[in-house]
């Protein structure tokens, strides 16, 4: 069950207002872009802007960033929104900047199913300020390298409209292997099997 905190976030971020407009835009179809990194994938590291340090499994340090930051958006609370159990962070400065979530098999996913030895990369989030540094791209290639250590295959599901993660996708070492046409909120589910040659 969400914390308090969690969904006074939820309803801060998005606003009471703009609720009737997000649940309309979440039955529109979209073409969501499944893609996968293998271990021996990844390409050069990418660069590493001033100031950063990235900290893999930091769902520890995650909780007490909150509790000095506690107005930081949803997305930095998906262990309480929806059980994520593992994070990478990255501080700017040694101020929390950007998240990403990994959610392993058998995590049940929106739009992928996962197989054993599996995982999903998801929910990557820059706070506005920290924007156009970087960032989100020096932490996916973090996380990416720190998940292959003990994981066969890592996903990541993007939609077509969000153009940040098309293109660094690319430029870690992933490759599409699927698209599949779907409402954000309800729809069949790509399976991770059908990548198998």
């Amino acid at each position: 069950m969400p914390s308090l905190s969690a969904i006074l976030s939820v309803i801060r971020d998005q606003g009471i207002l703009k609720l009737p407009r997000l649940a309309i835009d979440s039955l529109k179809l979209l073409d969501f872009h499944i893609f996968e990194i293998n271990p021996g994938d990844m390409r050069v590291p990418l660069p590493v802007p001033a100031g950063v340090t990235m900290y893999a499994d930091s769902l520890g340090r995650l909780k007490r960033a909150r509790e000095k930051q506690p107005g930081l958006p949803n997305e930095f609370w998906r262990d309480k929104l929806n059980g994520a159990s593992h994070c990478a962070t990255l501080e700017l400065d040694g101020e929390i900047a950007s998240i990403l979530w990994i959610y392993d098999h058998p995590q049940e996913r929106p739009i992928i199913v996962l197989e054993p030895g599996a995982a999903e990369l998801t929910t990557t989030y820059t706070l506005e300020e920290f924007r156009g540094r970087g960032l989100y791209r020096a932490l996916l290639w973090f996380a990416t390298e720190w998940a292959l250590h003990d994981r066969a295959r890592l996903f990541m599901v993007v939609d077509s409209h969000n153009q940040t993660p098309m293109k660094a996708v690319g430029e870690v070492g992933y490759h599409e292997i699927g698209v599949i046409r779907r409402r954000a909120i309800r729809g069949h589910k790509f399976r991770v099997a059908k990548s198998d040659t």
